[in-house]
């Protein structure tokens, strides 16, 4: 693809040993609280929550390609496990985004040092793609913001230390009355939902969060008043090539089981890799496995050297999200039973694979975000 440097090179090494010593605990089955919890702590304690976090806060201050290769590797051997960790360093970007000073230095030293985990509340039961119809507000008071609404589909609802909630100034102004706010999830008002359930997945728990007046000080909203559409944009633009490259590991995990049963088993006489039916469709995939990378990483490289990424971030995670879950279809037809099970592999990536269609946004958001850039 490109030539790594030996930091990188050791990097992904790094990750794939950390893989191999988990592999059997956090990608084998299981799901629901307790199992989300120790994946998030596994992969903490190695400080893969905290790859975007300056070193003087305590993180690990990588740049963002090297983050995506870590992140690929990862889901390469641990498939749908990363949601949790990807989710803290989302809302840590917000957090580098609109903090300053002491508040900046607290919050991510604190997720970074004691290996906390972050949610990120936005979507709702009525605006998921259409952000302006946020319901959840936030009215001034005189200790600074009382915030009230639910929040649907909040990855680390349940381990969350922090919250990044978005409410709607009233008014309503649109996007330009939209505000985030860094809460405390042990605030009086919160309530953390149960998780959804059951999941396939191993690597992640989410639920709903209700806020019921919730009074968080003026320190808490992040950049200026009215700036949250702007930082959820940016926010989302840095983490789609990211969760792209989280794909790409994940379809090269189910490309090589697949290759090696199409290889390995025969019918007819024939290994099933002879068939045209089974090498074409391969063929094609590893085409599109190699493209996704691609997008992936000339996205991450335009963040680092600071151009416009917007375009190629959408297009990246359009393409290795779509790919994986058109992948992780076609090897569940081409196992045929042996898939079905719940608990194996190919079934549970190919449950994950789902809701990485949904992340930073579905596929037609994709399409409008690089509509508006062409």
């Amino acid at each position: 693809m490109f030539p790594l440097s030996d930091e990188q090179q050791l990097l992904v090494r790094k990750a794939e040993r950390f893989a191999e010593k988990h592999a059997r605990s956090l990608a084998g089955s299981g799901s629901g609280l307790k199992k989300a919890k120790a994946v998030y702590e596994a992969y903490a304690k190695a400080g893969y929550h905290a790859l975007l976090i300056p070193k003087e806060f305590k993180g690990q201050g990588l740049d963002y390609v090297s983050t995506g290769l870590v992140y690929e590797a990862l889901s390469s051997r641990l498939p749908g496990t990363l949601n949790g960790p990807v989710t803290t360093a989302h809302c840590a970007e917000m957090m580098k985004i609109g903090l300053t000073g002491n508040h900046l230095s607290r919050h991510l030293s604190s997720i970074a040092a004691h290996k906390l985990a972050a949610g990120f509340c936005l979507t709702e039961e009525g605006a998921g793609s259409d952000i302006a119809s946020v319901t959840t507000t936030a009215k001034r008071s005189k200790r600074g913001f009382a915030i009230s609404g639910k929040k649907s589909i909040v990855i680390n609802h349940a381990l969350a230390s922090y919250l990044i909630v978005f409410a709607a100034s009233p008014p309503s102004k649109g996007r330009a009355g939209l505000n985030a706010f860094i809460v405390d999830p042990h605030l009086p008002g919160v309530t953390i939902g149960d998780a959804y359930g059951p999941h396939e997945s191993s690597g992640s728990v989410m639920g709903e969060v209700v806020f019921d007046n919730v009074t968080v000080p003026e320190e808490s909203l992040l950049g200026e008043e009215g700036s949250g559409y702007l930082l959820l944009m940016e926010t989302l633009d840095k983490g789609r090539p990211i969760v792209a490259a989280c794909c790409a590991g994940s379809a090269r995990r189910v490309f090589d089981m697949v290759l090696g049963h199409a290889k390995n088993r025969s019918q007819f006489g024939k290994p099933l890799f002879s068939f045209q039916g089974i090498s074409f469709p391969l063929a094609e995939y590893a085409t599109r496995l190699q493209a996704s990378r691609l997008l992936a990483f000339d996205a991450l490289s335009r963040i680092d050297a600071g151009l416009t990424f917007s375009l190629e971030a959408s297009m990246a995670k359009l393409y290795a999200s779509e790919t994986l879950l058109g992948l992780a279809s076609f090897a569940m037809e081409a196992l045929g039973y042996r898939a079905a099970f719940e608990s194996h592999e190919i079934r549970r990536i190919h449950h994950d694979a789902q809701l990485m269609m949904s992340i930073d946004g579905t596929a037609n958001v994709q399409k409008m975000v690089i509509a508006s850039q062409l």
